[in-house]
């Protein structure tokens, strides 16, 4: 059966308060009264949604993750007697984690109210207590979800039922919490999951002269800059910053880095600790700044991350796919044994965002960031989709720039990023919209007789994940038809010479492991709209290969070779 679809509405439209579930475990609480406001949304939908989820997460605690996918994105909870305040699908998951694992959930039904859910436990203490959940919802719909998925639960508050007055019994949430602390002076993007913030800051050319932008936010005392450069941005910004730093009284600290993809290696972070050893950078004022494409941000934010148990550093891309796709998140790594086979989730303390950078960025490698733009364009954001139909040629073209559809596209993107990501960068609910690209990409990238750039292995991916979406029948041919035409409209490739449908077969089943042990198959259920699934059989590879076959072998410029492989520059 499919999962729920993802939703939520894009940070950088509206900022929305965050929406609390409350428990009141050391209060006498009367059921609801049929007077009581139930909320917006639907409480009768919304309660048989809620206990549906329950269930399914009480027979499988795995199934966590899909009940967390029934609330809103920016959904938070609160334990006011305790301190603590969850924000965030990733607090949000530990909390309800905690409740499976650390109690004994006996039976959950819908109350005769039939606006919330009776939950029974015995705790850890051996103690039989029962819950009252209430779900509300905003009313509407939410983007990436729809009227046949069902309205998103906005909150929930949670009641413990008592016979009389008592002693407040232990948690049934387990221990700790976090606070969120308000910022005066907030960046355009922001993500908090409740353990790291990250902000993200948009600007023009960074390095011109006199521009203290860096400066400022890095919060530089010591007239030092220590900074990891993609040897191919310093070739052609070297001088540039150099300049810049001494226009600024700054003192640059380079260390100078190849960053092709096959340069993600234990070679290339070895050399980065012994540059960081001679830098030595001090442990907390002079934070490092990585300047470079998703390749060098990934490896040597990595490399920071274990550098003295971890040095703060900051990231600045300079590639479209690093823009719009490794701008977000927390996640470093290198490639050893498997794609990203090493790696740590580690926080930089700003990124920047300056897209005068793309003006120097190769047509393949713009058009491996278009990977990375159609993939959220498929999954999450139809918006996406439309822009780069009507527009995606000339975009290209002018290397996404100087025109309000291209800023519009880029803003999208980290939208979609934010709104799929931001709220668990730790990756705790394992379905995750932003995984879409990713089910068959990761085996593709690592064979070596393909050499492919990410976003090319993620294009790839995303385009045969539709057609299996249309054997399925969730995503409606005419739609296939229409993303068939726009990938060969915008150079994308849909095919590698070679490949055969063995080799997704393998790499569906070499992903099982990766998603701890089930599928979790992002798939657009048409067109900005996403459903899980945990089986693709072995007839709908073939059913999806064979429509591929079909259309590449009448458009043989839609498939990629080695001659176009970064290895060939």
């Amino acid at each position: 059966a499919a999962h729920p679809p993802c939703g939520g509405p894009p940070p950088s439209a509206r900022r929305i308060a965050a929406v609390r579930a409350v428990v009141l475990a050391d209060e006498v609480v009367a059921p609801a009264s049929p007077d009581e406001p139930p909320g917006a949304g639907q409480p009768q939908l919304l309660a048989g949604i809620l206990r549906a989820g329950l269930q399914r997460a009480a027979d499988d605690r795995r199934r966590v993750d899909e009940l967390v996918t029934h609330f809103e994105y920016d959904g938070a909870v609160d334990v006011p007697a305790e301190g603590r305040r969850a924000s965030g699908q990733g607090e949000v998951k530990r909390l309800l984690t905690a409740l499976f694992a650390d109690n004994e959930v006996g039976t959950i039904e819908v109350d005769s109210d039939g606006a919330s859910v009776l939950l029974s436990l015995r705790d850890s203490t051996d103690r039989r207590r029962t819950l009252r959940l209430l779900a509300t919802g905003r009313g509407g719909a939410s983007r990436g979800g729809g009227a046949r998925h069902g309205p998103k639960i906005a909150e929930v508050v949670v009641h413990e039922l008592l016979d009389g007055p008592a002693a407040r019994a232990e948690s049934v949430f387990g221990g700790g919490g976090a606070v969120v602390s308000e910022e005066l002076l907030r960046p355009k993007w922001e993500t908090f999951d409740g353990r790291v913030r990250q902000r993200i800051w948009p600007d023009t050319d960074l390095f011109a002269r006199g521009n203290l932008f860096l400066k400022e936010k890095l919060e530089l005392t010591t007239g030092r800059l220590i900074m990891v450069v993609d040897s191919a941005v310093m070739e052609l910004y070297g001088p540039k910053m150099e300049e810049w730093a001494e226009s600024v009284d700054l003192q640059l600290e380079l260390i100078v880095a190849h960053a092709n993809e096959d340069r993600k290696s234990l070679a290339t972070f070895t050399f980065l600790l012994d540059e960081l050893k001679r830098a030595d950078p001090l442990r907390r004022s002079e934070p490092v700044l990585c300047v470079g494409g998703g390749v060098l941000t990934d490896t040597a934010g990595f490399a920071c991350a274990c550098w003295r148990r971890g040095i703060p550093w900051c990231r600045l891309p300079t590639t479209l796919l690093g823009i719009v796709d490794a701008s977000v998140g927390i996640k470093v790594a290198i490639n050893y044994h498997r794609k990203n086979g090493v790696g740590h989730f580690y926080s930089p303390l700003h990124t920047f965002i300056d897209t005068s950078f793309l003006d120097t960025v190769s047509r393949p490698d713009i058009r491996s960031g278009c990977g990375e733009i159609m993939k959220a364009a498929i999954i999450h954001d139809a918006r996406l989709y439309e822009l780069l139909d009507a527009h995606g040629e000339e975009m290209i073209a002018a290397n996404f720039r100087g025109s309000p559809e291209a800023e519009r596209v880029i803003q999208y993107s980290i939208d979609a990023m934010l709104e799929c990501i931001g709220p668990d960068l730790w990756e705790e609910a394992l379905l995750r919209p932003m995984d879409y690209g990713h089910t068959f990409s990761r085996t593709l990238e690592a064979d070596e007789s393909f050499f492919l750039r990410h976003g090319e292995a993620v294009a790839v991916d995303s385009l045969f994940s539709a057609l299996i979406a249309e054997a399925k029948g969730l995503l409606p041919s005419a739609q296939a038809d229409s993303l068939l035409s726009l990938y060969r409209r915008l150079g994308l490739p849909c095919s590698i010479a070679g490949i055969t449908a063995a080799t997704y077969k393998k790499a569906r089943d070499e992903i099982v492991v990766h998603r701890d042990g089930l599928l979790r198959a992002p798939l657009p259920a048409g067109i900005g709209r996403c459903e899980y699934v945990d089986e693709i059989d072995d007839g709908e590879i073939d059913a999806a290969f064979a429509r591929l076959t079909a259309f590449t072998t009448e458009h043989a410029d839609t498939v990629w070779d080695i001659s176009k492989s970064f290895a060939a520059e």
